[in-house]
């Protein structure tokens, strides 16, 4: 798996097979089948989604730490711009709820979806937090997210159609402009209305007539 902050050219290595143990001695602990989800802006630390769990790393120390660990499944955290808070979803309720703690101490939560919720994203100033309900409508919930946090009541923008997910590294279908008014959604297409795909075979030949 290859992983990247942001403004640095190259790219890492995180093994994630146990086959690659020659490559783990210099992370501690060892990410066997940590999956990268998120840098932080001034790329000083990535979250990692490590067997449902939550952990997080400093870069370029490489010290992994856990910050969610339990029962329950945690996915799609992110950082918030300032990397104050991370907003994340889980389902310790029962269900998939959309929550926001602040980082790195996780001593608190708030619960900022209402009746389900998954892959939550900031507005690119941190005033606004955007989530998919069950039924796939796009939420907008008011959010300060400074010293402390608040949020306001989750409010309905649009229906999305989207895709089911492909992988466990398929996090999110959906993205959102800086300043939150365009989304870009990876929609699930009509088969009964796609185009048939074409293969061609053995087409340098024809290249040569």
């Amino acid at each position: 798996m290859l992983l990247s902050k942001p403004g640095d050219r190259k790219r890492r290595s995180l093994p994630t097979h146990p086959w690659v143990r020659p490559y783990l001695s210099s992370y501690n602990p060892p990410l066997v089948m940590a999956l990268p989800v998120n840098w932080s802006r001034d790329g000083k630390y990535v979250l990692l989604r490590k067997t449902g769990e939550l952990w997080y790393m400093a870069w370029p120390f490489r010290d992994s730490k856990p910050l969610i660990q339990g029962a329950s499944v945690v996915r799609g955290a992110q950082f918030s711009p300032d990397g104050r808070w991370i907003a994340y979803g889980s389902n310790e309720s029962g269900n998939m709820e959309i929550y926001v703690s602040p980082f790195p101490a996780m001593t608190s939560k708030w619960q900022v979806s209402s009746g389900g919720g998954q892959e939550p994203r900031w507005r690119d100033d941190g005033k606004e937090l955007f989530y998919l309900a069950p039924d796939g409508t796009l939420m907008a919930v008011p959010a300060t997210a400074g010293s402390s946090f608040e949020a306001g009541s989750p409010i309905a923008l649009f229906q999305t159609h989207r895709r089911q997910p492909v992988s466990s590294q398929d996090l999110f279908s959906y993205a959102v402009s800086a300043e939150g008014r365009r989304f870009l959604v990876a929609a699930k297409i009509d088969e009964t209305s796609s185009v048939p795909l074409s293969v061609f075979l053995n087409w340098g030949a024809e290249l040569e007539k």
